[in-house]
């Protein structure tokens, strides 16, 4: 079995495959002063719990944008699974990376591309709703165009609040209206609409330079709210990066690289 990490600087995505099939997946949050021990009886206690036992894990990927956290991750494999972790990296080419500077894109990013492209082909505009919003633009043959990034919209109202003396926390669901009548309503009606109008308008931007109908889906925390919130976002798949780091261990393997 394959244990797939997705290490993000909030939260820390698990998963568990036998071959393609999905044995349990989890969410732990991202602490920079996480220690190997904690991740690592974490992890054994969700695996048991699933029914996915340690002692099959044959294999460890991870993705890592919190490059503070690489030590740790490393001796929690060694520690709790006898095995030297692969970090997914963009050296690997499963992914051509048409842009100006490969080495700066997050690996998170090149598995949302690789499983993205093997379920959906191209061309396609993968929306990760994570710490950061990122827009990652595939072209028909797999290749990584470029895109943009946004920040995201509970850590944007989070700030705002933070440092607005007289505002104070909602919650982050859709107004029937962009005219509020208090200051809930117009907290909501500022965040929210305009987030989703943000998001909408970006994919219009995507669709109207790339000059060729995009199919658009959604990965990430708020993936699910957006789709259901945008009718150009055809599709919600939560578990993508994990599947990305399961399709690039497979094909590093059958290449005998691992």
């Amino acid at each position: 079995m394959l244990l797939a990490l997705n290490v993000g600087n909030t939260t820390i995505a698990a998963a568990v495959f036998a071959g393609n099939a999905l044995k349990g997946d989890w969410k732990l949050a991202t602490r920079a002063d996480l220690t190997s021990d904690e991740l690592g009886v974490s992890l054994l206690n969700l695996m048991v719990q699933a029914g996915a036992k340690p002692e099959g894990i044959d294999g460890v990927i991870i993705s890592s944008v919190v490059p503070s956290l690489q030590p740790t991750l490393v001796r929690m494999c060694q520690r709790y699974f006898k095995i030297e972790p692969a970090f997914l990296d963009h050296r690997w080419e499963l992914v051509k990376l048409a842009v100006r500077e490969p080495a700066t894109v997050g690996t998170d990013r090149i598995a949302d591309c690789i499983a993205g492209f093997r379920q959906f082909g191209g061309p396609l505009l993968i929306i990760d709703f994570g710490t950061a919003i990122t827009f990652n633009l595939i072209s028909p043959e797999g290749a990584f165009l470029g895109g943009a990034i946004a920040p995201e919209m509970e850590l944007a109202a989070q700030t705002l609040i933070k440092r607005t003396a007289q505002l104070f926390g909602v919650e982050l669901d859709a107004p029937a209206s962009v005219i509020g009548r208090d200051t809930a309503e117009n907290l909501r009606a500022g965040i929210v609409i305009g987030f989703i109008e943000l998001v909408r308008g970006l994919i219009t931007r995507f669709q109207r330079e790339y000059g060729r109908p995009l199919r658009v889906i959604a990965t990430g925390g708020w993936g699910r709210f957006f789709s259901e919130q945008i009718p150009e976002i055809e599709a919600y798949e939560p578990l993508l990066t994990l599947q990305g780091l399961q399709i690039a261990w497979e094909k590093r393997k059958q290449a005998g690289l691992l």
